[in-house]
């Protein structure tokens, strides 16, 4: 009967893993892909309540929203909490006030991830109270494991902090409490995300023992069930699309933005409307636990609409303006320039994790079958780094060449894919 329990969850599993990426299509490898919503405005969050702008991709749910925001909880072993906008971004800003969950193995994760596999990620490890990651990916392209790089943060389980992304044609930076800990060049030589983007935060087990012991290497350790509910929790989130807009499409099948095609707008069209400066950290957290090493007063003048849910606070659609960026340069996405290699991040790379691909059990982040051959199931790692000057640091993360490994890498990740792994496993007789 215990079989037949577990046979009963895992194909629950499956049921969910397939509604969750058979719905996507990759425009790279798939033409006439149905366009993608824009945003083409501002986004003020709270997550006081449920948001109609956004989605739970999950089964079960392990979302829920109160007077503090957001709380995403991993409360046994299978859960994946997730959330995901039900719009896309096409460059732009965004800011996500976040408190890691604590817990050996446990991931908390933050994301941008477009329908052809591109991908910009921050992610934080339970066990680790010194230092949150920032990663990238292109295409899906997993094929190598120096993409991401290590911040110093101190309690990121205690403490909300500002973690930012501001994303152009040109660079893309990561900053945390206004101060930029990471600048990634269009010409990087692993490639630049530049397709049209949706934003996913969720929670999930890299230290689930059945996955390969590289991906439990580099979350902590093997993650101790017994210890959970884990939560991590979001009390301020604030996007700002750069395009205009009502749908961004893929004109060819090259993902590159030049492609991208915006019906009633124009991509870039918003950018330097948004007047505000990312490297000015807007106010901190309200809850008790928060805590924010940049001061901020950001000017409330903007010319931008700023798109608020009616029980957030109107000084969070305000946080969206301030000092002016200027307008972009016509610099050619990462395509042109292959073989130079442009992270300006004073920290050597470290081995990725594809949040998006590999990093969200259950989740749309898995957005596309071809994701399925991508072989970012090896996330294979080890959480040992230096630190560096910049508070970046690096990580060694051993590569897993073995195809069982791949195959059962994310019971966390791809649980449709293990899950049936699983079920052939299991003896006939019950």
């Amino acid at each position: 009967m215990i079989r037949l329990e577990r046979i009963i969850m895992i194909l629950g599993l499956v049921t969910a893993c397939m509604a969750a990426t058979s719905s996507k299509c990759n425009p790279i490898s798939t033409s006439n892909c149905p366009a993608d919503k824009a945003l083409a405005t501002d986004l003020a969050e709270d997550f006081k309540s449920n948001s109609s702008d956004f989605e739970e991709t999950s089964t079960p749910s392990g979302v829920s929203f109160d007077d503090n925001g957001l709380k995403m909880t991993l409360a046994k072993r299978f859960d994946n909490p997730t959330l995901r906008s039900k719009f896309y971004i096409m460059f732009g800003r965004v800011e996500v006030h976040l408190k890691a969950a604590n817990g050996t193995g446990i991931v908390s994760s933050f994301y941008l991830q477009s329908d052809d596999l591109d991908e910009i990620d921050i992610e934080l490890l339970g066990q680790d109270t010194s230092q949150f990651q920032s990663d990238f990916f292109s295409k899906g392209n997993t094929s190598t494991y120096d993409r991401g790089e290590y911040h110093k943060v101190d309690n990121p389980q205690d403490k909300y902090y500002n973690y930012t992304i501001d994303w152009t044609e040109e660079q893309c930076v990561w900053y945390l409490d206004g101060n930029a800990v990471r600048t990634l060049k269009n010409s990087s030589s692993q490639g630049y995300p530049q397709s049209p983007m949706y934003i996913i935060a969720g929670i999930w087990a890299g230290g689930d023992p059945s996955n390969a012991q590289g991906t439990i290497e580099w979350a902590g350790g093997e993650t101790d069930y017994s210890k959970a509910p884990f939560s991590m929790y979001i009390n301020k989130l604030i996007i700002n699309d750069y395009s205009s807009g009502s749908e961004y499409s893929y004109g060819d099948q090259s993902g590159s933005w030049e492609s991208i095609k915006s019906k009633g707008g124009k991509v870039n069209g918003r950018y330097g409307k948004i007047n505000y400066d990312p490297s000015v950290d807007s106010s901190s957290s309200s809850s008790s636990s928060s805590s924010s090493s940049s001061s901020s007063s950001p000017s409330s003048s903007s010319s931008s609409s700023s798109k608020s849910k009616a029980n957030s606070s109107t000084s969070l659609a305000a946080e969206a303006s301030s000092a002016s960026q200027g307008s972009s340069g016509s610099s050619k996405s990462s395509e042109s320039k292959p073989s130079s290699s442009s992270d300006s991040s004073s920290g050597s790379s470290s081995s990725p994790v594809s949040s998006g691909s590999s990093g969200s059990s259950g989740s749309s982040g898995s957005s596309s079958s071809s994701s399925e051959s991508q072989g970012s199931d090896s996330k294979a790692s080890s959480s040992s780094s230096s630190s560096d000057s910049s508070g970046s640091s690096n990580s060694e993360k051993s590569t897993e060449t073995s195809s069982s490994s791949d195959a059962s890498t994310m019971l966390t990740g791809k649980p449709g894919l293990v899950a049936l792994m699983l079920i052939l496993a299991l003896p006939l007789s019950m």
